[in-house]
């Protein structure tokens, strides 16, 4: 993997998700599940890959901390969320407050140097790209657990180990 020679950034590529490829797949998400454990493995396989996309977002903050971009009244950085993923955030530099603002007003600032922005570009392109990988495996983990103590429910039912009350508004 080399850096952009024009921005100095140095963007992800395929080899970077090679093992993360190796182990998810979609095809192991549609199929018809025949058992709890399968959803537990599912869940699993989510987290797993979830953990290693960490070195990945780490590399992009270390590159995103090179010139030209360091010079700039901006931070890029980790956003811990309650669901346990990371995400990776801008801030501004008192690291207060969400730096949106400042990148949008940075990257469309004739004044700021073009390899300076175009390297912003790139860096927001795997940010966002991060970001949505990061999402879908922390939907498909919520999902996968809450099939699974649907599943469990039901099976309760079934063996009579559990009554619902008449109005339960769970069925989703």
């Amino acid at each position: 993997m080399m850096n952009n020679p024009t921005t100095g950034y140095q963007p992800l590529a395929d080899d970077d998700y090679k093992m993360q490829v190796y182990v998810s797949s979609l095809k192991g998400l549609l199929k018809p599940f025949k058992s709890k454990g399968e959803l537990e493995l599912l869940e699993s396989n989510a987290r797993s890959v979830r953990e290693m996309m960490e070195p990945l977002m780490q590399r992009l903050i270390q590159s995103a901390r090179r010139y030209p971009v360091r010079q700039l009244p901006l931070i890029f950085t980790v956003g811990p969320a309650p669901s346990g993923a990371n995400f990776l955030r801008w801030r501004n530099q008192q690291n207060n407050k969400s730096g949106t603002p400042a990148f949008s007003n940075l990257i469309s600032d004739p004044k700021i140097p073009q390899r300076a922005r175009d390297a912003l570009l790139e860096i927001e392109r795997d940010r966002i790209v991060f970001n949505m990988q990061m999402s879908v495996l922390t939907f498909i983990i919520r999902q996968a657990r809450e099939c699974q103590e649907k599943v469990e429910q039901a099976e309760r039912l079934h063996m009579g180990l559990l009554t619902l009350p008449e109005n339960n508004e769970r069925g989703r």
